[in-house]
C-alpha cells in the first residue's frame, strides 16, 4: 500500500521538475518540459523570479497547455500569477507569505507547498496546512553552488517532527533517490538532473524508475515493521 497523502490534491510519490527559462539546456523549454512529462514527472514547478508578472503569466498559461492532464503545475511564490493562470497550486518560499494566507488567497482546492530549511519551518508549514514541504539543500547542487548541503539528516529530523509529506531537493540524482526516500521523503524535486541532461526524457525515466523502486521498497519495509 502506498504511504497516505495528507490530501488527495497531492500525488505521491512526487517527481517534480523545477524549471525556469534560464535553466533549460539550449533554451528549448517546450521540448524539455515535454520530454520530462513523457519520462514520468508528476509535477512541474515554474520558478522564474526574474520575469515580470505579465511574462510569467503568459509562460504559466503556456506551460498549462503542456502539463494539463499529465502533470500538476505549480508556480513559485507568485500567488497572483498562479490564480490568474488557474494552475494546480503554488510553491511558497520559506520567507514568503504565511501558508494560511496563501491558502486563503488561492483556495481550498489548490496544492500549497512550502520550501523549508529547518525542522521548525517544516512544523509550522504543516500546522498551517501545506500539502508538502520542499526540503533542502540535501546534497551539493550545481543549481545552488553556494548552499551548504544538509545531507539526509534534515529529512530524517523533519519526518520525526511532522507528518507533512517531504519533497527533497538539492543534488538529487538517480543514484541517491533511495537514500532520501529511506530517510522519510515522499518525493524528489530536481533541476539540473533533467534540464542539464543531454537526453531529458531518458534522464527523467531513470529518476522515475529509481523513485518507483525506492517507494515500493520503503512501503514494504514499513508494512513488515507494522
Amino acid at each position: 500500500m502506498p504511504l497516505p497523502s495528507r490530501s488527495g490534491r497531492l500525488r505521491l510519490p512526487v517527481l517534480c521538475f523545477v524549471i525556469g527559462p534560464e535553466s533549460i539546456k539550449d533554451g528549448d523549454l517546450d521540448a524539455t518540459v515535454a520530454a520530462a512529462i513523457a519520462g514520468g514527472v508528476s509535477m512541474v514547478q515554474l520558478r522564474a523570479p526574474e520575469l515580470p508578472a505579465g511574462e510569467l503569466l503568459n509562460l504559466a498559461r503556456h506551460l498549462k497547455t503542456l502539463t494539463r492532464g499529465k502533470a500538476q503545475l505549480v508556480v513559485n511564490d507568485r500567488i497572483d500569477v498562479a490564480i490568474a493562470a488557474e494552475v494546480d497550486g503554488v510553491q511558497i518560499p520559506e520567507a514568503g507569505v504565511p501558508t494560511l494566507v496563501a491558502r486563503g488567497l488561492i483556495g481550498k482546492y489548490a496544492v500549497v507547498g512550502r520550501s523549508v530549511h529547518s525542522v521548525e519551518a517544516a512544523v509550522q508549514a504543516g500546522r498551517e496546512g501545506a500539502e508538502f514541504v520542499l526540503a533542502g539543500t540535501i546534497f551539493k547542487s550545481p543549481s545552488h553552488a553556494d548552499a551548504s548541503p544538509t545531507g539526509v539528516a534534515l529529512i530524517q529530523d523533519i519526518a520525526k517532527a511532522t507528518t507533512s509529506p517531504i519533497v527533497a531537493i538539492g543534488g538529487i540524482k538517480a543514484s541517491n533517490v533511495g537514500d532520501v526516500i529511506k530517510a522519510g521523503a515522499s518525493g524528489i524535486a530536481v533541476i539540473s538532473a533533467i534540464a542539464g541532461a543531454s537526453d531529458p526524457k531518458a534522464a527523467t525515466e531513470e529518476l522515475a524508475q529509481s523513485l518507483k523502486d525506492a517507494w515500493a521498497s520503503q512501503n514494504e519495509a514499513l508494512a513488515a515493521s507494522a
